[in-house]
């Protein structure tokens, strides 16, 4: 199979660092160089040159909390969130993204998480799982998470362990310890990241198990990510006094004031002052939670609204942190790409980089998504979905109820093409590379 170039023309780029107006050459999956008026020449194979003049070009954003398999359930069966969809991802610049369980670790399973994360990646982003959900003693797929991280590829930590909430198993420091013991090991002995993802609820102890552990055992700070550290002005205060401390602090940009929520800071405001604080702003990362429910519960602990997290917001909190915050534009994306990538230690991922994988995204001057690359591949086009997951807009595939086709019958516009083994090589079946490179300008996924 012959590998697919890209060439991205006067863009003006930042790595997330400034890198001034470049061209960004790709060749399959990887960047193969970034410089000053690329060209080639030769017997080659096509060429998809985008005209970027006047656009500026950034790293993927990478979403490390996101309920990929769906979550939420709080109110009954009728409130499980569904599953996300490939071009709500990609159409929000997203390339890397981390799922995550929650409440939910009954209907809801690490098996479940996995297989949807391995669609999701065939389907053309890179994605990664926690193994584990609200719950102590939590879910594992093997039976210990030191175990889930070590031998399945795709578990890169433990979460979401639930602190600080009246919905969690409301866990002893010596089980956090523990907790975070078999994350770190897990990722000593898989070359992973091993961290424990801590959802962080509303109740005032706040963060005040993670100073004690902290404390008290010789634990790095680097192995905690708590998350959500924006739910209150309180838990706010709290997330700069941790992160003064040297600790990591994820911002969830799907909590923000609404009609129901008075309570929450907006994500832009919360990383400003977070900045402002003296925070090291290499610490400071910001996740979506999306697809997972955002249940408003009363006084008396009632639940009286429910709403679901969008992936979006990710993007739209990073901009409204450059253009009502502020923030320069490099150290603001960085907070969604490079910082993430660090935490994650996810060193192929999170930069504009020779050798680094092809995840980036174009906007227009007011930071508009136009066109998204995951993989190389371009996902998003002049801001509208090119490749859809299997089963997105279901009515094209034969046998669906708003299908016009019955099932069995042949739709040529959907689907995997049919694709013969290699003339020249009778055993060598087609892959996935060559499945979707064959599918590459196509409407469907693979």
């Amino acid at each position: 199979m012959k590998t697919h170039l890209t060439l991205i023309k006067n863009a003006k780029v930042y790595a997330p660092k400034s890198l001034g107006v470049k061209d960004v050459l790709c060749a399959g999956r990887q960047i193969i160089a970034v410089g000053d008026d690329l060209s080639l020449h030769g017997n080659l194979p096509p060429i998809e040159t985008v005209d970027a003049k006047g656009m500026l070009l950034f790293p993927g954003l990478i979403d490390q909390h996101v309920h990929m398999a769906g979550g939420g359930g709080e109110g009954g069966f009728h409130y499980r969130t569904p599953v996300i969809s490939l071009s709500h991802i990609t159409t929000a610049a997203v390339t890397t993204l981390v799922g995550v369980l929650g409440t939910d670790g009954v209907t809801r399973t690490t098996r479940e998480l996995l297989a949807t994360a391995n669609a999701l990646d065939f389907e053309g982003v890179t994605t990664y799982i926690y193994s584990g959900a609200y719950q102590v003693p939590t879910r594992t797929l093997t039976g210990m998470p030191r175990s889930d991280i070590v031998l399945i590829d795709k578990v890169i930590g433990i979460g979401e362990i639930a602190i600080s909430d009246s919905r969690s198993s409301h866990p002893s420091e010596q089980e956090i310890a523990e907790l975070a013991s078999e994350a770190r090991v897990g990722g000593l002995l898989g070359g992973k990241a091993g961290v424990l993802h801590l959802h962080v609820g509303d109740d005032d102890s706040k963060l005040q198990i993670l100073f004690d552990v902290l404390s008290r055992t010789e634990l790095p700070r680097s192995v905690f990510v708590p998350t959500h550290l924006n739910r209150n002005p309180d838990l706010l205060e709290d997330a700069i006094r941790y992160g003064l401390d040297g600790g990591f602090v994820d911002v969830t940009s799907g909590i923000r004031p609404d009609e129901h929520d008075h309570v929450s800071v907006k994500p832009s405001k919360a990383i400003q002052k977070l900045l402002k604080s003296g925070v090291n702003k290499k610490h400071i990362t910001m996740s979506s939670d999306s697809n997972g429910s955002s249940p408003i519960f009363d006084d008396g602990g009632n639940l009286i609204a429910m709403g679901i997290g969008s992936i979006a917001t990710l993007w739209e909190e990073t901009r409204d942190l450059i253009v009502e915050e502020e923030v320069p534009i490099e150290d603001a994306v960085a907070i969604v790409t490079r910082n993430v990538a660090r935490v994650l230690k996810l060193g192929h991922k999170g930069m504009i980089r020779a050798g680094l994988d092809a995840d980036m995204f174009l906007t227009d001057e007011e930071f508009r998504i136009q066109h998204v690359f995951a993989k190389g591949r371009m996902m998003v086009e002049n801001g509208e979905p090119i490749v859809f997951g299997t089963f997105e807009n279901a009515g094209g595939i034969p046998g669906a109820p708003d299908s016009k086709s019955h099932s069995g019958s042949k739709d040529t516009k959907r689907g995997r093409p049919m694709l013969s083994p290699d003339e020249d090589d009778p055993d060598d079946f087609p892959d996935r590379d060559e499945r979707q490179h064959h599918s590459r300008r196509r409407d469907y996924c693979c």
